[in-house]
């Protein structure tokens, strides 16, 4: 979670405060404006894709989407705001009510796609380290209950961050956002030494069954590969807006921290790719909405 705004509300600082150098804003804005073209499509299409086709409806892709939507809301709405507000700056304006928009939109939309993806990271590791009890787990009623968490979550938080004193609520973003990776990190963990013990049993296993477990090795080794992939995306999208956050918890303004939620915001623009252009199936769906064929679709569960 994070906030992601300017601070022309805050009393303690001046309009001059908010502008940036106009080097900078003619740098910033075609980043932003690529990087919210990519997120508006990416996300638009896992949306798509999972609302037209019934076969993927599953709760794994379900999260998937539900994320998406988030991420949509950043690419589509924050990103675009931000896009404007830095635009006004270049006839010295802080424009104070684009700003507040910002604020409320960016606030629960990339809380909740942080909190989104700390829900997937356990939804996998489920999955995969717990297959045979995973359908007992991982209920219809225990995913909805879930989902109006993770989205319930962000709106308080958005609506707090907008009323509640600003250096609170920025040691609250870093310590939830803290724990949030925490999570990830070690749901991600799991997984790679769960995948890592199977390749070992799948070594010293019968050579009967030896296509099988290659094929198995092989869908394993790819998880671990989009794992890794995530992790380190994520890490490096959000770990500068953090330090920023916590050793400036009063100030949002200045180079450093708007190129830092530049950083943080384009991350909602790299999920659609590393969660779903992975996915065999998701690509073959993506064929048919790019090809204006949104009919039935191959299956392709290689990948699931």
């Amino acid at each position: 979670m994070q906030n992601l705004s300017s601070n022309g509300s805050d009393s303690s600082l001046s309009s001059y405060d908010c502008l940036l150098p106009v080097a900078h804003i003619f740098a910033l804005i075609p980043i932003n404006i690529l990087s919210s073209i990519i997120g508006t499509i990416g996300n638009a299409l896992v949306i798509a894709t999972v609302y037209t086709n019934s076969s993927m409806q599953i709760i794994s892709n379900m999260w998937l989407a539900s994320m998406a939507v988030a991420d949509f809301m950043v690419s589509a709405l924050g990103q675009p705001l931000l896009i404007v507000f830095w635009g006004l700056q270049l006839s010295d304006e802080c424009n104070e009510p684009v700003s507040e928009t910002f604020r409320l939109i960016g606030n629960m939309s990339c809380s909740a796609s942080v909190l989104h993806l700390c829900f997937i990271s356990i939804d996998r590791c489920i999955l995969i380290v717990r297959p045979l009890d995973c359908k007992s787990i991982r209920t219809m009623k225990r995913f909805k209950i879930a989902l109006v968490i993770a989205w319930t979550v962000p709106v308080v938080y958005g609506v707090l961050r907008m009323t509640v004193s600003k250096k609170a609520t920025s040691y609250f973003t870093v310590l939830a956002a803290a724990l949030c990776y925490l999570i990830i990190i070690s749901c991600y963990t799991l997984i790679i030494f769960k995948v890592c013990n199977r390749d070992t049993e799948t070594l010293r296993g019968s050579l009967r069954s030896h296509g099988r477990q290659s094929a198995l090795r092989l869908v394993e080794r790819r998880v671990t590969a989009t794992v890794a992939i995530v992790v380190v995306v994520f890490t490096i999208c959000w770990i500068p807006l953090l330090y920023l956050r916590a050793a400036y918890a009063k100030s949002n303004v200045g180079v450093a921290y708007n190129w830092a939620r530049t950083l943080a915001l384009s991350n909602s623009a790299m999920n659609p790719w590393i969660y779903c252009f992975r996915m065999g199936e998701f690509r073959a769906a993506y064929e048919k909405l790019l090809r204006c064929g949104i009919g039935p679709f191959k299956r392709d569960t290689s990948d699931q």
